[in-house]
């Protein structure tokens, strides 16, 4: 069995050489498999690649490929396709020292049994030791709306960068279709073999502070991140496009009840409100359960959907009328803008939570080579 390490790298010249000679030291206590280091670097100003070249030399076992600075996913995607096909499984890891290379015996020894291992720092004994409130509670959040948005809400840690894979499995992709260059590239790619059926096993990790030298991650880097969650599911298409036409009749719905209870009945237009609320929502429910997710329906248990949706939408409301403060009060919006920017908001919300919450979806359309959309089947929770 043959396993290599990718390194992919921008101005880690004061990390690599450090880094390399850890990993050296650390392969001699793994039998079950012959260790490489791949180090992919995007041309580095710093001289990263000619400190990397020392060890070629000196090692058979590092090797080194360079190419254009187009961020972290293309970084891997050139690195993949460079072992894939002599190499049984890889393991992918920062440059910078946040990843112990410790564990990689750990992440091997686990590819016995499953395809792709993560190291999380979200499930027991894993840990962020460094970080401080502000950014465990960022991190949280991205990771929370990875999963509940991509679907992933199986997996505790969507954005860990510390993986092993069969390669196996990689050569069941096609990189083509994979269009995430930077970051959001470990969620596309998690997200791809998860619904290909790929058997995922978290381990702990404990995750540091780069040791030197800067953070590559930027403000583009985080705005394609949460862009490229919404993307991966709104492949779903058709469906979507059901849920938001049911969603505009409950908009009109509510309108006319808040109207009509208010200017024709008298009743106070808060009281209105909750009337109008709550009646749109229930009508919603129903419409979706016979039209949107009637492929998706237990009969046995309609109220407890019910119960489900009534909660979700409540607090897509709750999300409606926050940005409709924030944006009205702090951005100068006008009001009724910035209400179409929170029922927006809101919708995409109750799509995605009704989807794994509410009817639990078995299928999603997946995008491959040979056709389009297919459709693969997804084992899910009770």
């Amino acid at each position: 069995m043959k396993a290599c390490v990718i390194i992919p790298t921008y101005n880690e010249r004061e990390n690599i050489s450090g880094l390399i000679e850890l990993l050296i030291n650390v392969f001699k206590s793994i039998k079950s498999h012959e260790m490489h280091i791949l180090v992919v670097d995007d041309n580095s100003p710093d001289g990263t690649a000619n400190a990397v070249k020392i060890y070629t030399r000196k090692y058979s076992n590092v090797h080194l490929i360079t190419g254009e600075k187009n961020g972290l996913g293309s970084a891997y995607i050139r690195g993949f396709n460079h072992v894939k096909e002599e190499f049984d499984a890889v393991v992918m890891m920062d440059a910078d020292f946040s990843h112990d290379p410790k564990k990689i015996p750990l992440f091997l020894e686990e590819l016995r049994d499953f395809d792709f291992v993560i190291g999380s720092r979200y499930i027991d004994h894993g840990e962020t030791p460094d970080w401080n409130l502000s950014r465990k509670i960022i991190s949280r959040g991205g990771n929370f709306f990875a999963r509940i948005v991509g679907g992933l809400y199986k997996v505790h840690d969507c954005t860990s960068g510390f993986r092993a894979i069969k390669t196996s499995l990689l050569k069941k992709v096609d990189f083509r279709y994979l269009s995430t260059k930077g970051y959001a590239f470990q969620i596309t790619l998690l997200y791809e073999l998860f619904m290909s059926g790929a058997k995922i096993k978290e381990i702990p990790i404990v995750f540091y502070d780069r040791r030197v030298g800067k953070s590559k991650l930027s403000k583009k880097d985080i705005i394609e991140f949460f862009l490229n969650s919404y993307r991966l599911r709104l492949r779903t298409g058709e469906r979507f496009a059901k849920f938001t036409t049911i969603g505009f009749i409950g908009i009109i719905i509510n309108t006319f009840l808040l109207w009509l209870l208010t200017m024709v009945f008298g009743i106070h237009y808060l009281v209105s409100g909750v009337i109008a609320i709550e009646v749109s929502i229930l009508l919603n429910y129903i419409f979706n359960d016979l039209y949107t997710f009637s492929d998706n329906i237990d009969s046995t248990n309609y109220f407890g959907r019910m119960l489900k949706f009534n909660g979700v939408a409540l607090y897509g409301f709750l999300i409606n009328l926050s940005i409709l403060y924030l944006l009205t009060a702090y951005t100068g919006l006008n009001y009724l803008v910035s209400n179409l920017a929170g029922i927006f908001a809101a919708t995409i919300w109750n799509y995605f939570a009704v989807l794994d919450y509410t009817w639990r979806v078995k299928s999603v359309v997946y995008y491959t080579r040979k056709s389009i959309f297919s459709t693969i089947k997804v084992k899910t929770g009770s």
